[in-house]
């Protein structure tokens, strides 16, 4: 119930403050957003990923449908793809790629300053 929680939140931050801030502002945000939440690195890295890919999947398809340009279709043939569907496709995994390894690098920070438990052993 927490991932989903963290990637609820991932998505609404991303969806509602991106558009005033460039990514590598977001970086920041997503990374101390990582660094707030704690858990393990596995969690922070996925729930960023896949809020901040679903993210902007949806808004480069929102940006391509509601425009109606030729662009993306023209940037696609310049890449050497087919269909503009996988430019939004690659888009969305840049940005989930971009969110998730900034998440991480926040709950890695996190965890230098976290106190670890000793191990007894036999006890």
């Amino acid at each position: 119930m927490k991932f989903l929680l963290w990637i609820l939140l991932f998505a609404l931050i991303t969806l509602l403050v991106s558009p005033f801030l460039t990514y590598w502002v977001m970086m920041l945000i997503w990374a101390n957003m990582g660094l707030v939440f704690g858990g393990d690195g596995v969690r922070a890295f996925f729930s960023a990923a896949l809020g901040v890919g679903i993210v902007w999947l949806g808004k480069s398809f929102w940006v391509t449908w509601s425009t109606a340009s030729p662009l993306p279709g023209m940037m696609g043939e310049i890449m050497g793809l087919n269909h503009q569907g996988s430019l939004m496709l690659i888009t969305a995994l840049m940005g989930a790629l971009i969110g998730g390894f900034s998440a991480l690098t926040g709950n890695r920070f996190r965890k230098l300053f976290e106190k670890k438990q000793p191990y007894y052993y036999g006890r």
